[in-house]
């Protein structure tokens, strides 16, 4: 009998795994969906999505920041590193001690500390604010001008959770004068009270595509969210190593005639009792009397590759969130790698993502502390951050040397008055004792004399 000729289809199904693949499902081998199948790339790639925010999820999130440190680092850190030195007033309206005054008062009234706080609410659910409690009646809008310095004012840090806000999505809003913009539903809901939105300034995580953003009913998407793979695989990680050492040893008992004494009950609970009493006597006496059919050893679990595969965990985490494994966990720098690139990588991301989205947040409330220390609001208020970088105790030596240095050849050249000098020398604590500021205290410098004092001597 003659075979028939095989078609090109058939021949390319038996010379392909697709062909192969197909003929396994097409013989029930495997369910449908099961192995073996090919995914195309945007199959992969939702497979690999979960589909849901955690950032909806506050008990989830509030119990990871109360137990995990390494969330609550990854959540404080860059904000503390942010506001560890403070903020540098500058206003041409605001003398010296004045703004020598805004500073204490902010530092006395916990100003920096409420925002800094409303930033970690920020990074760790995706929202906060910083509240301005006065005694006006909170669902008014804030009267800036009625605040005087007897009024008392408190600036509360909240999260998003402690803010119910009636109109999620405003950000397709396009007549932002239209009456109903402000409307007594706008309003915020603070356990019960009802708070106008210019006493909140609100602070926003990261800010999701416009797809995700009404899931997130108009806030930003937590810090979390980004870690969901890394940190579970830390977690597990963690877990798996905390099981491990229960079972670090194994104590191994060979015993004449095992098998059979199982074969009924009395046999078996008199191998227990044995067992028992062995590991009785070898934890109270570290002696074990044993039968001299019997055997016993102890068998040490090793535990290869755990610790490598922690330092890759350790680098996944800390790319998610463009910090440096030594930043985040503590850990010194290994090799021939001293950390500066890694640091300063670091400070520009804290640069970028926290100083400059609150730096109008914090120069629009110490305007409520000009209004309520001096009754006005410079229009000409600014800040200026500090430097992030930590210098040691020989790098800052060498660098108050310079600046002092720079600051008295100026004054002997003439560029700047004594009291200009006095003032630089004092601002950066180049000497060890405070110099008199006034024009009359000090004597001109190895005889060089500016052009006032010129005038001076030929009067």
């Amino acid at each position: 009998m003659a075979k028939k000729a095989k078609t090109p289809e058939k021949v390319e199904a038996m010379n392909s795994l697709g062909g192969l693949v197909g003929s396994l499902y097409e013989g029930g081998l495997f369910p449908s969906g099961g192995y073996g199948s090919q995914l195309s790339q945007s199959d992969t790639m939702y497979l690999n999505n979960r589909w849901y925010m955690i950032s909806n999820q506050r008990q989830l999130i509030s119990q990871m920041y109360a137990e995990h440190g390494i969330v609550q680092t990854l959540v404080d850190q860059p904000v503390d590193d942010a506001f560890r030195k403070g903020v540098e007033i500058q206003s041409g309206e605001l003398d010296g001690d004045d703004i020598e005054k805004l500073q204490t008062w902010c530092e006395r009234n916990n100003v920096i500390h409420a925002i800094t706080q409303a930033c970690k609410w920020a990074r760790l659910y995706g929202g906060g604010g910083v509240m301005i409690i006065t005694d006006q009646d909170p669902a008014s809008p804030l009267d800036l001008k009625a605040i005087k310095e007897d009024t008392p004012i408190e600036f509360r840090a909240v999260d998003m959770w402690e803010l119910f806000h009636s109109r999620l999505n405003i950000e397709g809003e396009l007549d932002l004068n239209d009456d109903d913009f402000l409307d007594d539903g706008d309003h915020y809901d603070y356990y019960g009270h009802q708070v106008h939105p210019s006493r909140v300034y609100i602070i926003k995580g990261k800010e999701p595509p416009s797809f995700i953003r009404p899931r997130l009913r108009g806030w930003g998407m937590s810090e979390l969210e980004r870690l969901v793979r890394s940190i579970n695989q830390y977690l597990k990680n963690q877990d798996v190593v905390f099981e491990l050492l229960d079972e670090a040893k194994v104590d191994v008992y060979k015993m004449k005639g095992f098998n059979s004494a199982l074969l009924n009950a009395q046999g078996t609970e008199g191998v227990s009792k044995r067992i028992q009493h062995a590991n009785m006597i070898k934890n109270y006496n570290n002696a074990l009397t044993m039968d001299v059919d019997d055997e016993y050893e102890q068998k040490n679990m090793q535990f290869t590759g755990l610790s490598e595969m922690l330092i890759q965990i350790r680098q996944g985490i800390a790319a998610d969130l463009k910090m440096p494994v030594t930043k985040l966990f503590g850990i010194s720098s290994a090799g021939f790698n001293s950390g500066e690139d890694d640091i300063e990588n670091y400070n520009s991301m804290v640069d970028g993502e926290f100083r400059a989205n609150s730096k109008f947040h914090v120069i629009d409330i110490l305007q409520i502390g000009c209004q309520k220390l001096f009754g006005f609001q410079p229009e000409d208020l600014t800040i200026e951050w500090p430097s992030l970088r930590i210098l040691n105790s020989k790098d800052e030596e060498e660098v108050k040397n310079q600046q002092y240095n720079r600051a008295t050849s100026a004054y002997q050249m003439g560029a700047i008055t004594r009291q200009s000098w006095a003032e630089a020398v004092n601002k950066g604590n180049l000497l060890p004792i405070e110099v008199d500021e006034s024009e009359d205290a000090l004597e001109p410098l190895d005889g060089q004399f500016l052009v006032a004092d010129s005038a001076k001597v030929d009067e």
